[in-house]
């Protein structure tokens, strides 16, 4: 009895034996650990990946090994090895899942990732600066072109997008472009417009200017019609006078013409009048303006030295090239019809606008006003009587 009992013993121990040994051999997988330092940097940066950290709870760390996937894409940038540090230099900013894997002499593994944020070493443009029309200023023009400075600290060519509208924040104008100007096209008269510009340079760095706002002048326009003949005319108040803003088109008779006596002529650029003419032409409640009145009008536009480029059209393209200082600020819109000399010979369309004066200089002369393609003065000269030129009428 005590033979079986000793033999049953022994059996038990050794089966117990048996399993201990079969659970001391179950192999465990590894703990993957790593650092970066540093910890954050930027595209020029080198960091350093330690996983001295890693450990195995049946195996020596010396005998892991690791394998790295820098930027966390699925594809590992170096083969498993027993060194456990490696470097690595990002080329372009982002953020990025630092991979580990870690594996035992069985074939075990375990994987770590670490998020890792690398800045630009690039540096962004300058905040766009000094505005035109500057910030906050009323203009006189009504078709701006839009500037600003700008300037990257690296020299990187920049692209720029534009926001412009009558709302604030403005909508976007121009998705990106490269140069410093653009034109919002013919705006209205008497309104505040928003307008703000965001600078991007080729490494994807991006600086938003402020929202900057200008006002355009408050002119003031009406519609007259000459009872005469049924003609509709724009008229644009100047100080306070009120000026025809277009060539007058009655037929006076003798002593009026249309350029080269083509009727199409007189559609675009108005009827040319003789002096005497002229002083009978203007509709009821209206006259031809004195030369103290085209004075007046020069000097409320800036004086003689630039009053004829605000004065003078710029949108119908009529105009020769090149239309020195034209901006037609103030609505009067000036156009080149030319003149007619007494001979019957015609002159000049395109190149000068040129209107009569009430004023007469002596007998055969009477002052007018001109204005010139390639310069943007105003010139006031005494003129023939007998030649035939433009009229704009003023309001009585």
């Amino acid at each position: 009895m005590k033979r079986n009992s000793l033999l049953l013993y022994c059996l038990s121990a050794c089966v117990c034996l048996l399993m201990w040994q079969s659970c001391k051999k179950e192999n465990q997988p590894p703990v993957a650990q790593f650092t970066i330092d540093p910890a954050t940097g930027n595209d020029q940066t080198i960091f350093t990946m330690d996983a001295a950290a890693t450990t195995d709870p049946d195996d020596n760390a010396e005998t892991l090994l690791v394998s790295w996937d820098w930027e966390g894409d699925g594809i590992f940038d170096s083969q498993y090895g027993t060194r456990k540090k490696g470097d690595h230099k990002y080329p372009k900013a982002g953020t990025y899942q630092v991979t580990l894997v870690a594996k035992d002499p069985r074939g075990l593994t375990d994987t770590l990732r670490l998020p890792l944020i690398v800045s630009s070493s690039n540096l962004p443009p300058e905040a766009p600066f000094d505005p035109q029309p500057a910030d906050g200023a009323v203009t006189l023009s009504v078709n701006p072109w839009m500037k600003w400075g700008s300037s990257d600290p690296d020299g990187d060519p920049l692209f720029f997008t534009c926001y412009f509208g009558k709302t604030n924040p403005p909508a976007q104008f121009i998705a990106s472009q490269m140069f410093g100007t653009f034109s919002p096209g013919k705006l209205d008269y008497g309104t505040k417009y928003f307008w703000k510009i965001k600078a991007r340079d080729t490494k994807g760095n991006i600086t938003e200017g402020p929202v900057w706002s200008f006002s355009t002048y408050d002119l003031h326009f009406q519609t007259i019609t000459d009872s005469r003949d049924g003609q509709t005319y724009q008229a644009i108040q100047m100080g306070q006078a009120w000026w025809m803003a277009e060539n007058l088109r009655y037929d006076a008779g003798a002593g009026s013409y249309c350029y080269e006596d083509n009727s199409a002529r007189c559609t675009v650029y108005g009827k040319l009048y003789t002096w005497e003419a002229a002083m009978k032409s203007c509709p009821q409640g209206w006259h031809l303006p004195s030369l103290k009145e085209f004075e007046t009008m020069i000097n409320s536009a800036g004086g003689p030295e630039i009053a004829g480029g605000k004065l003078k059209d710029y949108e119908k393209l009529i105009w020769r090239d090149v239309n020195v200082g034209a901006t037609n600020e103030l609505g009067f819109s000036a156009l080149p019809a030319g003149r007619r000399y007494d001979s019957g010979l015609f002159a000049g369309n395109g190149y000068f606008a040129q209107f009569f004066s009430s004023t007469e200089y002596n007998r055969n002369e009477a002052y007018s006003m001109t204005i010139g393609y390639d310069y943007a003065n105003t010139f006031i000269y005494n003129y023939k009587k007998a030649y035939a030129i433009s009229v704009r009428c003023v309001k009585n």
